[in-house]
Order: structure tokens, then C-alpha cells, then sequence
């Protein structure tokens, strides 16, 4: 956000710096970013299509038992529903392996994003730079409400996935720039993006679908706030900086200018080598790195500790009873890695818990709470990312082996390189497309800022 917008309200300056903002204006850096989490996203998508689980199949039989022609296009199944159902469909699907990137200051961004994004780029036939640029300035206002919201307030306290109003808020940003909202219609849209989400965080703890549906509803409402604010009905202009604002609301004192337009932070940005919540790929890749040293026998293994921070030391689901339970478990993937080696997709937890050998192991684990990674969780940022962990595996004879991950693979400090990233899609897609399609889809994102029209990457995406 340049100088020029420092004294203007909040929700007015992120309207402007959306609507002014042009593709030329966007690093080179930042543009070959957008393509790589696009190309995330459209693996995680088909990827969670492919797994053919219960709750995709009805989610996608209902959107579209009663809606006629249909507007957009559901990833996989080539099947058309209404832009707001559609999109909240594809945003269960990007969510659903719990694969999706994001930033250290919190949640998941293309999930919400690239859906929403994808949507509206096909209603109005808009071209690949038109969706980069889109896709660009919704990581940048997601990355900006986060270090506003929750850079000071411990996202711990509002006792609730915070993230749901990032994802509303931001989703309104690639729509209504594919719309080509105004400034007044664009900060209408992110007052209409507030209403309230009521939700929780019980699935962490019970293993409860709510988990896959709530990106869904973010990204769902965000696309509907963008089309009705087209037709000129718009919320509070002032929803963010006003007096009842979503920032009083969480006792956030923002100051401008943040940084939009001066910097980019898609570069900051996480990609998951593991389909995982990202709190537990620290003791995921310790795990692995002892495995891959020593290979202990799972039977002489006497104890585990795994050591982290406190919020990341909760994660620790013994009963193993749904997909949600196995992505936010420490122990579940500590004792999965111990005997595979590796961490599997989360929908594979029923296989996984019949190992004859499993049960026994997973009660061996014990989480701490560790005050030297409580201390780094405090002090969180780019260059140290809030999520370290120590793995202590303890044997029958009293050895002790030790692997500790204080950045894990896939954040700034050490990132997936561009190929890790064409790689996770085309292993998240074997099977589901053929290595022909495949080529295709990487071939067109390679080249996104040539195509004249979205349409034409979204055909690739159906399942033939």
C-alpha cells in the first residue's frame, strides 16, 4: 500500500490498492509465485476428486442435483452448479487432503483463493494475466488482514479457527478485481464478506467434517459478496477500521500504511510437502530422519516424546476415528512415519491404524509442551516460522536417539523448489489424469500469462 493511501480508512485503501493495481505493476518474483500455488491448488483439487470419498461424491451430487445448465465448472467431475456453490465445492476439495499452502501468520490461502478466483474467471472470460493478477492481490491483502489481526492477538484466544474471516475477506478481493468492482462496490463487498461464520475448532479434538466445510463457506460467501455487490448492495465501507469493526471485535490497532503494493509476501509463503496440518511437519520430518538414520524396530521402541509449542503440543488425537483425527495428530503421523518411513494421505488412517503393531506405538507417544519452543513460537516471523519440534525416540535398552526441525521443508527458509512443486502435482494426480493431461495442465500454468482465456485451463481440469 503506497504512501498515498496512508491516510485513508482501512477497507477504503484495500479497495483502492485492488482496483488500481495492474499486472504490470507485479514483480516478476510474485507472478511466477501465483502460477506455483495455482498449480498447488489444482493438484490438491483433483487430487481429493481422485480419492472418491464419501463426502466429495455428495457434496458434488447435491450442488448439482437441481441446478439446470449451471454457471462454472467442478473441478474433477466437469459437472456445472451456481458460481457460489461451485466454488464452495471446489474449496473443499482444495481443503479436503489438508495439502493446501499458506503463511506463517495464519491459516491457508489457496484453498480459499484460487476456487473463488477460478469461479470468476470464468464468468467473465477473463485471461491468464487477468488471474494472476487476481490471484497475486488476494495472497496480499490474506498475508496483510493477518499480520494486522493476528500479529499481536494470540490467534489461541479468539478460541476458534481465526482464519474463517481471512478467507471471506480476502475471497472477496480476486472476485471482485475479475468483476471489475469500483472502489465503492469492492469495500461494500468485504463488509457483505463479514457476516458472520459461527464455528469452532471441536474437529481438532472429535475429528468432525465441520473442518472440510468451513473453507468452503468462507470461499463461498466471498464470491456470493462480490456478485451482489455488482448489483450495487453493498455492506459496511468501514468494516474493518469502524467502530464495531472486525478490528475492535478482536482488539487489533492496525497502523497504515502495511506494506501492500511495496513488497510482496506471496514470496513468503509455505508450500506442504505433507498432507498435514502444518504444526506437526516438524515432528513429521524429524521422524522421518531418525527412520531414515537408524531404522529402529518398532517393537524394541520402549517411548517417543515429541517436544513443540504448547498450542502445537494439543494436536494429539489417540482415538484415530476420521481423516480430520489422523491431519491433527502428532501421534497418529509420529507413529505412522516410525513404521512407513513416510506420512501417507489422511483418508488412508483405517489402513494405517490395522498395522497389528500401531495401537501400541501410538501410546508410547508423549506430547510436551517445551518452553524453548513456546519461546520461538512467541517470537514467530519469516526468518524463525512458529512450528519446531524435537523427536526423542527411547528404546528397551535405554538408547536414546534425538532428531530436532526448527524450519521444516517447504517454508522461505527452506523451501519446495519449483520442481517439488511440479512433482507434488503430478504425484497427486497419477491416476486421476493421464500423464498427457498432466503435461497439459503444467504446460498451461508454465505459460499463464499467454492464455486469453481461463476457460481453456479449466476444460483441462475435468476428468475424463
Amino acid at each position: 500500500m503506497s504512501n498515498k493511501h496512508a491516510k485513508k480508512a482501512y477497507t477504503r485503501a484495500i479497495a483502492e490498492y485492488v482496483c488500481e493495481t495492474r499486472f504490470s505493476d507485479l514483480p516478476q518474483e510474485a507472478v511466477a509465485c501465483a502460477k506455483l500455488h495455482l498449480l498447488d491448488a489444482i493438484g490438491i483439487m483433483l487430487g481429493a476428486y481422485g480419492a472418491k470419498h464419501e463426502l466429495i461424491r455428495s457434496l458434488i451430487e447435491l450442488v448439482t442435483e437441481s441446478c439446470g445448465d449451471g454457471q462454472a465448472t467442478i473441478v474433477g467431475s466437469g459437472e456445472k452448479a451456481t458460481y457460489p456453490d461451485v466454488v464452495m465445492t471446489n474449496s473443499v476439495m482444495a481443503n479436503f487432503l489438508d495439502f493446501s499452502d499458506g503463511h506463517f501468520r495464519g491459516g491457508h490461502i489457496n484453498d480459499r483463493l484460487v476456487p473463488v478466483a477460478l469461479a470468476a474467471a470464468e464468468r467473465v472470460g477473463a485471461s491468464g494475466k487477468d488471474l494472476v493478477t487476481a490471484l497475486v492481490l488476494g495472497y496480499e491483502v490474506y498475508i496483510d488482514l493477518a499480520s494486522t489481526l493476528f500479529g499481536t492477538v494470540e490467534p489461541t484466544s479468539t478460541r476458534s479457527p481465526y482464519f474463517v474471516i481471512l478467507g471471506a475477506l480476502s475471497g472477496v478481493v480476486p472476485a471482485g478485481k475479475l468483476f471489475g468492482l469500483d472502489v465503492e462496490q469492492l469495500a461494500g463487498a468485504l463488509g457483505l464478506a463479514a457476516s458472520v461464520q459461527l464455528t469452532g475448532a471441536q474437529y481438532v479434538v472429535s475429528g468432525g467434517h465441520e473442518k472440510d466445510l468451513t473453507v468452503g463457506h468462507e470461499s463461498r460467501r466471498a464470491i456470493l459478496s462480490a456478485l451482489i455487490a455488482e448489483k450495487g448492495i453493498l455492506g459496511s465501507r468501514d468494516i474493518l477500521e469502524g467502530q464495531r469493526g472486525v478490528f475492535n471485535v478482536l482488539d487489533a490497532k492496525p497502523e497504515l500504511p502495511t506494506g501492500l503494493g511495496e513488497h510482496y509476501r506471496i514470496v513468503e509463503c509455505y508450500f506442504k510437502p505433507y498432507p498435514a496440518c502444518r504444526f506437526l511437519h516438524a515432528s513429521i520430518e524429524a521422524t522421518m530422519n531418525l527412520k531414515k538414520e537408524y531404522d529402529i524396530p518398532i517393537a524394541e521402541i520402549e517411548k517417543v516424546t515429541v517436544r513443540t509449542n504448547t498450542s502445537s503440543s494439543r494436536r494429539a488425537s489417540y482415538v484415530i476415528s476420521s481423516h480430520v483425527h489422523a491431519i491433527f495428530s502428532h501421534p497418529y503421523q509420529v507413529a505412522t512415519v516410525l513404521i512407513d518411513g513416510h506420512p501417507s494421505l489422511p483418508i488412508c488412517w483405517q489402513e494405517k491404524t490395522r498395522h497389528p503393531l500401531f495401537d501400541a506405538l501410538l501410546h508410547r507417544i508423549e506430547m510436551v509442551a517445551d518452553p524453548k519452543y513456546e519461546a520461538m513460537f512467541q517470537r514467530r516471523s519469516l526468518e524463525q516460522p512458529p512450528w519446531p519440534a524435537e523427536v526423542e525416540v527411547i528404546t528397551r535398552d535405554g538408547k536414546s536417539y534425538r532428531s530436532e526441525v526448527l524450519s521444516p521443508k517447504g517454508d522461505p527458509t527452506n523451501p519446495l523448489t519449483p520442481d517439488e512443486v511440479r512433482d507434488k502435482f503430478s504425484r497427486l494426480t497419477e491416476g486421476v489424469l493421464t500423464a498427457a493431461r498432466q503435461a497439459e495442465i503444467l504446460e498451461t500454468v508454465e505459460h499463464l500469462e499467454e492464455l486469453a482465456d481461463v476457460a481453456d485451463l479449466v476444460k483441462l481440469l475435468v476428468v475424463s
